[in-house]
Parts: C-alpha cells; structure tokens; sequence
C-alpha cells in the first residue's frame, strides 16, 4: 500500500525528532515535505472555511485536531474563526513548524536570550514572572507559503491571528508540552500580554493565565489512516 502524504510527513517527524543523528538534514526534508502540504492531504472539512460555521452562539472560537502524539513530536491542525487569534504564549526548548493549509494567517513572534535581551535583564534579575524579549518581524503567511519554523531560541514566544476570514494550519511540536526539559522540570504552556517597550525592538512581556476569550473544541482527525 502506498504511504500517503501525510504519511510520509508523520514519518519524517519522528525521523528528524527522535534522534539526534543527521538532525539539520532531517529538518530541512522534513519542512520540505511540510511546504508541500495541503488541505487535501489531511481531509480538512470545507465547513470550517465557511463564516457560517463560526457564527454559531455556541462555536468555540478554535477547533483542534489531534492527528499524532508521542514523547518526540505532536501533529495536529489549529482552524481559527474570522480574526481569532491563538494568544501571545511560549514553546520551552521546542521546535515547532506551522503550515497553512487554509486562509491567511499574522503570525507575530518574539526571541528569548539574544544579545539585546540579556542586556536588558543584567538590569532586573529575579523577576520570574517577566521576560525580556526582542520582536521579530511579523509573518503573513497563506496556503501556497513555506512552512514557518519556531526554533528553541528564536521566535518562541508568539501569537498567531486569522485574516480576513477562518484559517487552518497543521502543526508539528517537538518536543511535546508536558515532556520534561533536564534540570527545569515538565514543559508548559504560558501566556504573555507586551507590558512596554524598553529598549528599540525589545519588549517586556508579563506571564498571564490563559485569556477568557480562547478556548477550543476538538474535531476528530478524518484524513488517510496512519500507521
């Protein structure tokens, strides 16, 4: 039986995640294959790409997908109703690749630990609940984009808007929320708001709980069968 797609994107993932050999060669097939992806190739329902849906009183304003998980990497689709967004929030030590595979996606990210950031925290140490953080340049990404790619120490804190109407993207986590970074304890997922501005391009960001406004519900995943 042929592999499909998706298939063969799943495989590559576990590939280039579970092992530390050939890492960057993996990597760069691995989004190589991702750029290739489409709605098709994951069976994504039309209805989540009709406004209709999205006006129900009862509509969380994002649906998961879930496709894949294991200690190494986590697959699924985000689909975000007409100007939602996923709030500002991190990605401890993780990689994380997004690929649109419906509408037009802001995504609008910023680094930990660079140069300008540490210099700003040699000034305000012992502050555990905030974050110095140089912002990068904001991605409009759609269906026919390379994948974007959130590395362990750039980009990973960011926040990702729907424009112009819903969008839907896959995306590949690795490792995986709750798996444990050696001598810091269990990765979790925080949420920042921007507090200010405190030197040109860098920003003090403020850890919140998860916003009141997000909240998701779940679709089953009904694209081709993985093995």
């Amino acid at each position: 039986m042929l592999t499909s797609h998706i298939g063969t994107v799943l495989k590559q993932a576990v590939t280039t995640f579970s092992s530390k050999e050939m890492f960057f060669q993996n990597l760069e097939i691995l989004k190589a294959l991702l750029d290739k992806t489409t709605a098709e190739d994951v069976n994504l329902h039309p209805q989540f790409m009709t406004e209709g849906l999205w006006q129900r009183s009862n509509k969380a304003p994002v649906t998961y997908v879930d496709i894949y998980e294991d200690y190494n990497v986590t697959i699924g689709i985000f689909i975000l109703k007409p100007d939602m967004k996923l709030p500002l929030h991190n990605h401890p030590q993780m990689h994380g690749l997004i690929k649109v595979l419906g509408g037009k996606l802001k995504v609008t990210s910023y680094s930990l630990n660079t140069e300008k950031t540490q210099q700003i925290d040699s000034k305000t140490p012992g502050l555990t609940k905030f974050v110095t953080a140089e912002r990068c340049a904001e991605t409009v990404v759609e269906a026919h984009s390379d994948c974007c790619m959130l590395e362990p120490e750039v980009r990973n804190l960011h926040e990702i808007e729907s424009v112009g109407g819903p969008a839907a993207f896959i995306d590949i986590l690795a490792p995986p929320y709750e798996t444990t970074i050696p001598g810091h304890g269990v990765r979790k997922c925080s949420y920042f708001r921007v507090l200010r501005e405190v030197a040109p391009g860098v920003f003090r960001l403020q850890e919140i709980t998860s916003p009141s406004w997000y909240w998701t519900d779940s679709f089953p995943y009904t694209g081709p069968e993985l093995s």
